[in-house]
């Protein structure tokens, strides 16, 4: 409390509620000390002793889940290989090509096909061809896509896989792999199962590692290459790959760029930026047919 005299001479004095708290909270002089209070809860021996026990319990439960799965995947993987060798190691697909608006209607059909065969009529002559599935016209890219599926997870089991498509050119061999944004080929799509099943897959840890390359007129390009050193028509040695052969037999191609990926998006980023690089030219077909083999590896 501030008190003024006539001579305007100030003077504090201590309020009556200030020396009750000096008085009460001070040792002789000293600075009032806080007091604070904590609640420490005492856990009693035989609770804690119960509560480490039901800790062993779950961390046997979880090792237990732990050996369950890993019976369960390694039945999974059996189950699979035998699906596989009983439909065979290599499958040849059949894919018809619906006829486009610019092609003449006809009053007849030159190819009729079944679930697993296809006969041609052309020239007065009729042939006959066996595959293990035949795609009509009207079957979607996913009905294709689901044919291909089970291989996926026969890679991630640690098996080498390959689907390749090959036909002549306008037989829509890249919209059955690349497919558009609105309809997905194979490759895509493959790209995103595979980022999804490792995510799934609590009991392994998963790294993968991209590459593409083009092969055209005896040439091999490096898609993926920081800088785009090697033309089309550059000759190999130029673009400083050199293919051999590992001594189990596998092909192997030195001065190959291979990309580190940690996600589908990032996969499908490289791979985009691969297709860029591929060689393209006008067909009767195609104004943007691709003129090249390309090969894409994930590993």
């Amino acid at each position: 409390m501030l008190l003024s005299n006539g001579e305007d001479q100030t003077q504090l004095l201590p309020s009556e509620t200030e020396t009750q708290v000096s008085n009460s909270d001070s040792v002789e002089g000293l600075l009032p000390v806080s007091k604070v209070y904590t609640d420490v809860v005492v856990v009693p021996e035989q609770q804690n002793n119960e509560i480490q026990h039901l800790i062993s319990n779950l961390q046997r439960e979880v090792e237990e889940l732990r050996l369950k799965q890993r019976v369960v995947d390694g039945k999974r993987r059996q189950a699979l290989s035998k699906i596989l060798d009983i439909k065979g190691s290599i499958r040849v697909f059949c894919r018809i090509r619906p006829n486009l608006s610019k092609e003449k209607r006809r009053n007849y059909e030159p190819v009729s096909a079944e679930s697993e065969r296809v006969r041609v009529k052309f020239g007065g002559t009729r042939k006959e061809f066996a595959f293990d599935k035949v795609f009509h016209q009207d079957t979607t890219q996913e009905s294709v896509f689901v044919e291909v599926e089970p291989i996926l997870r026969s890679a991630m089991d640690g098996h080498n896989v390959c689907v390749f498509a090959y036909g002549q050119t306008g037989t829509c061999k890249t919209f059955t792999m690349d497919g558009t944004n609105e309809q997905l080929g194979i490759i895509p799509r493959a790209i995103e199962e595979l980022f999804r099943q490792a995510s799934m897959d609590a009991s392994s840890s998963f790294t993968f590692s991209m590459s593409m390359l083009e092969v055209y007129m005896g040439h091999v390009r490096d898609l993926l290459s920081p800088r785009q050193s090697c033309r089309t028509h550059e000759p190999l040695t130029k673009c400083n790959l050199n293919i051999q052969t590992d001594p189990k037999g596998l092909v192997e191609i030195e001065g190959l760029s291979e990309v580190q990926i940690s996600e589908s998006a990032k996969a499908k980023w490289w791979y985009n930026k691969g297709k860029r690089f591929r060689s393209t030219s006008w067909t009767n077909v195609n104004q943007a047919s691709s003129r090249s083999h390309c090969f894409i590896y994930l590993a």
